[in-house]
């Protein structure tokens, strides 16, 4: 099983390609409907998505390389706009031009979460989804994914004598401490946390329950339970079940 699961997370990496007429977002440090800069997280978690996308990201107050502040009209400007209710946060996002014309609006996101921290996030992270696929990049740059070759695969495993799988004893469940929330990348996810840094990196199989996942070094499969989501690794022999709280 171990030689297994390590076969499985090296026989995936393929280039794909895109057009469009933009590589580049904007993104202010400040929304307008808050107070302070990267309040609640939102301007980098916005920052991180669009990157994650295959787009350079800069913030709107740092210096610009030249090529960008003097190409503006090659970018695209990010903004996060607010529609709360009485009870409901309401959170967009919309990329304009640099004439100010909006080029693309995502779904509104909503949260009945009572803690702002809490509603923005999950409204935030609602509307960007939903920008995706309708996000391209220009001149052809190549993005690496992640795609398992089945066949390959099961030739690999049929080879695999079973008697080199040695015997393993489970370790006790480790839980792990406040939620993450995962965000779409090519062909899986990047489970992060309110930083937002990435923790675990997964990739999808054809059991949509089971992922190819990596949390730094660490190699293993991802996979939904019963009682939730387990991240399950080997550790000197040992096979490590670690119960992980996040938020599709």
């Amino acid at each position: 099983m171990k030689k297994i699961l390590f076969i499985i997370t090296v026989l995936f990496a393929i280039s794909v390609t895109a057009q469009s007429k933009y590589e580049v977002i904007i993104v202010p440090k400040k929304f307008s409907f808050l107070k302070s800069e990267n309040k609640y997280n939102l301007n980098s978690l916005t920052k991180s998505f669009f990157e994650t996308e295959g787009f350079k990201v800069f913030y709107a107050e740092e210096n610009l390389p030249k090529e960008i502040a003097n190409n503006r009209c090659n970018s695209l400007f990010a903004d996060v706009v607010a529609d709360n209710g009485l009870f409901t946060s309401r959170l967009s996002v919309v990329l304009t031009d640099c004439q100010n014309n909006i080029v693309l609006t995502s779904s509104e996101g909503t949260s009945r979460e009572k803690d702002y921290h809490k509603a923005y996030n999950e409204a935030l992270r609602i509307a960007l989804v939903s920008l995706r696929g309708n996000l391209k990049i220009e001149n052809n740059n190549t993005i690496e994914v992640a795609k398992v070759d089945e066949k390959k695969l099961e030739e690999i495993i049929e080879k695999t004598e079973l008697k080199e799988v040695q015997p393993i004893i489970a370790a006790p469940v480790k839980q792990n401490e406040g939620s993450l929330y995962a965000l779409p990348i090519q062909n899986g996810y990047k489970i992060v946390d309110s930083t937002p840094a990435v923790v675990y990196l997964i990739f999808a199989t054809t059991n949509e329950s089971v992922y190819i996942a990596s949390k730094g070094e660490v190699k293993g499969v991802f996979m939904k339970k019963m009682n939730g989501w387990f991240f399950e690794y080997y550790k000197n022999e040992i096979l490590v079940s670690e119960k992980v709280e996040v938020k599709f």
